[in-house]
């Protein structure tokens, strides 16, 4: 496994997303300073940008690894994948930068409430008070209740895009065949937030818990809280918290083109009480337009 790299993408100086370089080049061009007298102590470092959460990128070497697993469901027959080098965001994006992409016209808003097929009144009503759009206090948990289109906008808004499924499982478990982000252990309270007791207990489900511990956190979680679930490339919250976007259709079995209005989403959620969505392999289909308390997403480029 290649050392991880991480990137710092400084603060955009423009509304659509654009960076500049961490450093300058040096100037040939003479300065009036005067130097430092014999003895002077030396001046105070000018500090560095300061690099936000959600600009922290990873670099992804390139490499070959098994997708999909023998034990997983039908669609995740295994197959030998090449992948290309690429960054991704080493956090779900949170919801204090999608608000900043809307206050400065580069985003929609999300709409107020969730959506999905078959929905029924008493649980829209109760989802969608789950969603972290206008909750100032929410700003460092990942933004949800987004659809597909909000999320590739957000993305290409910060000249980036959204990963593919590919890119995303081998930014999840690296070449070494793990079934979670952190390795084969069974997922846990201290891994995760996935659906444990707290949850269980603020959707009123009558399911039981994917683990017994209390993880702390009814819904979504502050990105970058569960350090030890990391991914071998460092990345946070790969399984839980909340569902990611991808950029993939979701196609039957060998036909990898379709172009299909489902997009395959990743990781599992919060709400998630069978530990085995919460595995690197597992694909779920997610039609595009829907929005879910349980489903935000991540860029790469």
């Amino acid at each position: 496994m290649a050392p991880l790299a991480v990137v710092a993408c400084t603060k955009p100086t423009h509304p659509h997303g654009g960076t500049t370089s961490a450093s300058a080049a040096p100037s040939d061009t003479p300065t009036d300073d005067p130097p430092l007298a014999s003895g002077s102590a030396e001046p105070a470092p000018v500090p560095g940008p300061l690099v936000r959460l959600e600009d922290r990128m990873a670099a992804i070497p390139a490499g070959s690894f098994t997708m999909g697993a023998d034990n997983g469901s039908a669609d995740e027959k295994p197959r030998r994948v090449e992948v290309a080098a690429f960054e991704i965001d080493v956090t779900e994006v949170t919801t204090g930068a999608y608000t900043t992409c809307v206050t400065l016209g580069g985003c929609a808003a999300p709409a107020p409430t969730v959506w999905w097929q078959g929905i029924t009144p008493a649980e829209e009503l109760m989802y969608s008070a789950l969603c972290n759009y206008a909750h100032p206090e929410r700003a460092d948990h990942p933004i949800n209740c987004v659809n597909w289109e909000n999320a590739r906008s957000y993305c290409a808004w910060k000249q980036k895009r959204l990963p593919t499924e590919q890119e995303w499982e081998y930014a999840a478990r690296g070449d070494d065949g793990r079934h979670y982000p952190w390795g084969n252990e069974a997922p846990g309270p201290k891994l995760l937030n996935a659906c444990g007791p707290e949850c269980r207990a603020l959707t009123k489900s009558n399911k039981a818990p994917m683990y017994d511990g209390d993880d702390g956190f009814g819904a979504t979680a502050p990105v970058g809280s569960f350090p030890a679930g990391n991914s071998p490339f460092g990345l946070t919250d790969m399984a839980g918290n909340v569902w990611e976007w991808t950029a993939t259709a979701y196609c039957a079995e060998g036909t990898p083109d379709c172009e299909a209005s489902t997009r395959v989403s990743r990781g599992g959620g919060w709400r998630v009480v069978d530990a085995g969505k919460v595995r690197a392999t597992y694909r779920l289909a997610s039609l595009g337009a829907g929005r879910d308390g349980n489903l935000g997403f991540r860029c790469a480029r």
